[in-house]
């Protein structure tokens, strides 16, 4: 009877915290999802606002100096650290990690081999804790992400002095652009 009860015992302890489990992976996911949507909420803004303003090349700016205080921000708040990262990267201080190499690789090769990108905020594939959103290319990104043979040559020149070993040219409308990585702590 005692080992009975034992085993009663260690069998609920252990569904108990398998179902804890599920929870705070929902709970972290939750706040991934909150994470991207704010940083997208606040970049298409300040974007949006400075193109009306300043136009392409006065809007440099807005990913180079104010995403990473937007992020850092976003950060604080919700205890996540968040990043903007791509195979062609811009800013080198946006350079995948090795997992996020391997998944932007394994997304590129999906779509390659007829595959979709996944919608909304997704949990890295093995990796606790970790979850990304797919990015893709809007018309209003081509005026800095499109062919550098056809933009702007003040944007062009722009984007140059900033970023000198600029890869993230070359993109058509609805192309896989990166992704959003959130680590939740």
């Amino acid at each position: 009877m005692k080992k009975r009860c034992v085993l009663l015992i260690a069998v609920l302890v252990l569904v108990t915290a398998v179902a804890l489990s599920a929870a705070e992976i929902n709970q972290q996911e939750a706040v991934a999802s909150k994470a991207v949507g704010l940083l997208g909420q606040e970049m298409r803004k300040k974007l949006t606002e400075s193109m009306q303003k300043y136009g392409p090349a006065g809007s440099i700016d807005v990913c180079a100096k104010d995403a990473p205080i937007i992020s850092s921000r976003i950060e604080n708040e919700l205890g996540v650290t968040i990043k903007r990262t791509s195979l062609k990267i811009r800013n080198p201080h946006n350079a995948p990690d090795q997992a996020e190499k391997e998944l932007l690789e394994a997304l590129e090769s999906s779509l390659k081999a007829g595959g979709v990108l996944p919608l909304g905020v997704t949990a890295f594939p093995n990796r606790p804790r970790r979850f990304y959103k797919t990015i893709t290319v809007e018309q209003t990104c081509l005026k800095c992400h499109g062919d550098s043979a056809t933009m702007d040559e003040q944007v062009r020149k722009e984007i140059d002095s900033i970023y000198p070993e600029d890869k993230a040219v070359g993109y058509k409308a609805g192309d896989f652009r990166g992704i959003i990585s959130v680590s939740v702590k």
